[in-house]
Parts: C-alpha cells; structure tokens; sequence
C-alpha cells in the first residue's frame, strides 16, 4: 500500500497554462496593429470618390500649371520658362503662396520633365496636386464600368 504525501502533488504542473501567454500575444499583436500604420511611407493621394468635377477644387480656385509639348511651363497662362525652373516656377509658386495646384502635362511630354516640374512644386510647398487627363471615350451603346 502506497501512500501520498502532500509534498508529492505534482499532478496540476503537468499542464501549461496558457492564459499569459494569450496575453502576451493579444498586447504583442495591438502594439504591431498601432505601430505598422506609422511605418508606411510614400504619397499621399486623395482620389475622387465620383466621376465628374470635384466640387471641392472648382471652390478652392487652385493654380494651373501646364507644360506643353515642347517643354515650356505655364503658372495660370503666365510663362514660367524651359528650363532652371526652380528660379523661375518655383519663385512664382512661393511669390504666390500656392497649397493646391492642378498640373496639365501634354502626353508628349519626357517624363522626367514631368518629375522635375513635381520636384519644384514640392520644394516651393504645394500641399495637394491634381492632374487634368483627358475623359477616356466611351463608345455608345456599351455600357460603363
């Protein structure tokens, strides 16, 4: 006959007990929850919820800045020149103050010309860009998407 002592109780340890560690977990997992949103870096683009005219930019009167085929930039039909734009477009834009901007770039037109009319909006302080494209025809009788 075997007895039990009570220093002998070790039948209750045999198991893991796994409430702190989902505790630990959940706290783990709000933490990367609240910090991955503040990791993320890049543009911040608004996109228009519907088609047709943004009511909230025809309101706020924002500047036009056009660059045609041949590379010479406009400011609200004012010429900016070809080229050290950041002498020239980029005075006008901080002479004027200008936080919103719509730029209108023909199709033609190099890309890094594009990118370094962007470079000088963003160092002269545009806050928020649009660009004007032309509406993508739509043949009659099919409907859209």
């Amino acid at each position: 006959m075997k007895f039990r002592s009570e220093l002998d109780d070790f039948g209750d340890l045999a198991e893991i007990n796994v409430t702190p560690l989902v505790d630990v977990m959940l706290v783990l997992l709000i933490i990367f929850m609240v910090t991955a949103p503040m990791l993320t870096q890049g543009l911040s683009v608004e996109l228009p919820t519907a088609e047709g005219k943004s009511f909230e930019l025809a309101t706020a009167n924002p500047s036009k800045i056009s660059v045609l085929a041949n590379g010479a930039v406009y400011l609200d039909g004012a010429p900016a020149g070809q080229t050290d734009l950041e002498l020239t477009l980029g005075t006008m834009l901080r002479g004027r103050r200008v936080k919103r901007a719509l730029l209108e770039a023909d199709q033609s037109v190099p890309y890094g010309k594009v990118i370094k009319v962007l470079d000088v909006m963003n160092h002269a302080g545009v806050e928020q860009l649009g660009m004007i494209t032309r509406p993508l025809e739509v043949p009659r009788g099919r409907p859209r998407r």
